[in-house]
């Protein structure tokens, strides 16, 4: 029907729609910016699990993987069994904070980390309320940040390294147990970092803790037994201050915030309000949408020391078998990790 008849080009019908009929095209959001990378050693780390590892014994692992990309060291990889009744379950906030508090042991607490948008991470605080993860990182004085949503390039340091480690340690049969994985790991991460040659970033066929011995030298101290003391509450609370989180209220008069539900009043049911928190009291805050009156008030829940950190008291050492730390005080020629007195 149309054959020979000459159309016009798609620049020219966008020219045309965007005037005749602007309410009838598909709104485009702006592609949001990725993340600033790390200039400098310990300014900024990559966090990420490697999921759904088989092992011969029929346990299911995930991996958490820590990588510094300036140093392109591995600093932790921390083996966990997830296996359910019916199939496997992600890993919970407490686990990740005590795979990093062993990093942190080590290495000291960085200026930033990096992760994706997995729900115990969640996402920016100006999107949603931040998790207890986000909320953590802000009481040690770190700063949380997310590579954008579908954009897996943004965590490529820690993505490429799970294929790394595992191109190393894979064997014809599946390892034996989770303590085999955990030593395998262990083992290619020390080669990688202190014995292997490496191109990557500005390595140039030398060992990564070669070019960059400064890994080693924490930027800010960190002991366990020191967090109640690092950890700060009122970092918390102006972190929080800064954001407005706009929320339905529900028929029955509730606000979901976070984990919690706070009455605002069944008067503004299937309105939409805007929840701010006040240091001050360190209460929750419910605003009115449209014109900023203050609606409800109410103490705000879980924000507490205990409940973000986890423990009450510095937590002690239980004998739990965790990664080994590099470097060693010395190792075998073959590049094998020594044993640590």
């Amino acid at each position: 029907m149309l054959a020979g008849v000459c159309l016009p080009k798609k620049s020219a019908l966008a020219a045309f729609f965007h005037e005749a009929c602007p309410e009838l095209l598909q709104r485009r959001e702006p592609r949001p910016k990725p993340p600033p990378r790390s200039t400098h050693v310990h300014a900024l780390w990559e966090v990420d699990g490697k999921e759904n590892v088989r092992l011969a014994d029929g346990t299911i692992a995930t991996v958490l993987d820590v990588r510094e990309p300036v140093a392109c060291c591995f600093l932790g990889s921390l083996a966990h069994e997830v296996q359910t009744e019916k199939a496997w379950r992600k890993l919970d906030v407490r686990e990740i904070q005590a795979d990093l508090r062993i990093v942190f042991t080590q290495f000291g607490l960085p200026v930033a980390i990096q992760t994706d948008r997995e729900s115990v991470y969640g996402k920016p605080p100006e999107n949603e309320f931040p998790t207890l993860f986000a909320l953590w990182l802000a009481g040690l004085g770190i700063a949380h940040q997310f590579g954008r949503p579908g954009q897996a390039t943004d965590q490529a340091h820690v993505e490429r390294g799970h294929r790394t480690l595992f191109d190393w340690i894979e064997e014809p049969c599946p390892l034996a147990n989770l303590a085999a994985l955990q030593l395998a790991l262990d083992t290619a991460r020390f080669r990688h970092n202190c014995v292997l040659p490496s191109h990557a970033g500005d390595c140039r066929g030398r060992p990564p803790i070669a070019v960059h011995p400064e890994v080693n030298v924490p930027l800010r101290p960190y002991t366990p037994d020191a967090e109640l003391a690092l950890f700060d509450l009122q970092r918390v609370d102006q972190f929080l201050a800064r954001y407005t989180w706009p929320h339905k209220v529900s028929q029955v008069g509730q606000v979901t915030v976070g984990p919690h539900l706070y009455y605002v009043g069944v008067t503004y049911a299937g309105q939409i309000v805007d929840v701010r928190f006040d240091p001050t009291d360190r209460h929750l805050t419910f605003h009115d949408a449209q014109d900023a009156r203050l609606l409800n008030r109410q103490p705000i829940k879980g924000l507490t020391v205990t409940h973000i950190t986890g423990f009450e008291t510095p937590p002690v050492s239980t004998g739990k078998q965790v990664q080994l730390s590099f470097p060693w005080e010395g190792y075998a020629s073959s590049g094998q990790p020594g044993v640590r007195h």
